[in-house]
């Protein structure tokens, strides 16, 4: 079944990566988003794969964190520490190290809005393409967190600082229109249809952008080592920084600050900035 909430297909030289859970707003949890980094490692051993597209199903690309799953309390398990440490500390480290070396093209399709980890680990996609209702929250701050998925250093390089530290730090949403104009965004494109939640339609219109930008008319080798070069001197600064937000992240949990925040968000007591 979690297979289905992460699908891959093919199409040429192109994977396509997608968020199925369209009934939950695609939000994650974290066996989700080990999934997610599984998948993209897979594509990274196929030699016939050059580009990664990576999108949503429904109206948002997706909602972040599933605030429902289960996390476990500082007050009630005695190896919270252990626990902490498998499920969130080595998660968080390994999918964002695998969005920060993949050697493919990546493509970010947003269907439609961005939150949580889910919009910090788009900040290190080398072309993103917006649907026009799409927006950036990363409410950090607002659930007694601190940055993840690499977002202190990938999204401040691309958002600017300025922008960055209103999302980062005032858990600021930011529009489709300023992240066109920080260069976050490529591009906006919209669905046929003009419907927010015609993800296909956007889908389709994305990937004709892609054939024609990225097609058979560039060398696909020569497109992998302009990246690799590109990428190489920011990556040793972003695996240094990936663990110094794991672990500050850890912090956080094992005081229990995090956990309170989401039981208050599931049970209504504090409402949802989406």
């Amino acid at each position: 079944m979690a297979d289905q909430n992460i699908t891959v297909t093919y199409q040429d030289r192109v994977a396509i990566v997608t968020l199925n859970r369209p009934d939950k707003l695609n939000a994650l949890n974290a066996d989700l988003y080990y999934l997610l980094g599984e998948r993209l490692r897979e594509i990274d051993e196929r030699d016939d794969i050059f580009t990664t597209v990576l999108t949503g199903s429904g109206r948002f690309f997706s909602a972040g964190a599933d605030v429902t799953a289960v996390r476990p309390s500082a007050e009630t398990s005695t190896n919270v520490r252990r626990e902490l440490t498998r499920s969130f500390v080595v998660n968080n480290f390994d999918l964002t190290h695998t969005f920060a070396h993949h050697s493919k093209i990546l493509v970010v399709a947003l269907n439609g809005p961005a939150v949580g980890l889910s919009a910090a680990l788009i900040s290190m996609a080398d072309f993103i393409y917006a649907a026009p209702h799409t927006f950036l929250l990363t409410p950090f701050s607002s659930l007694g967190l601190v940055t993840e998925g690499g977002s202190s250093r990938a999204l401040v390089e691309r958002l600017g600082i300025a922008k960055a530290n209103e999302a980062l730090i005032m858990s600021k949403r930011i529009t489709c229109d300023e992240l066109v104009a920080t260069g976050f965004v490529n591009k906006v494109i919209a669905a046929p249809s003009g419907k927010s939640d015609d993800s296909a339609g956007f889908l389709k219109k994305v990937l004709e952008e892609v054939d024609e930008r990225l097609g058979s008319h560039l060398s696909q080798s020569s497109l992998l080592k302009i990246k690799e070069l590109i990428r190489r001197p920011e990556r040793e600064i972003l695996d240094r920084q990936n663990g110094i937000e794991v672990f500050e992240g850890l912090k956080r949990f094992l005081k229990g600050v995090p956990q309170e925040e989401f039981r208050r968000l599931a049970s209504g007591e504090k409402k949802h900035k989406l």
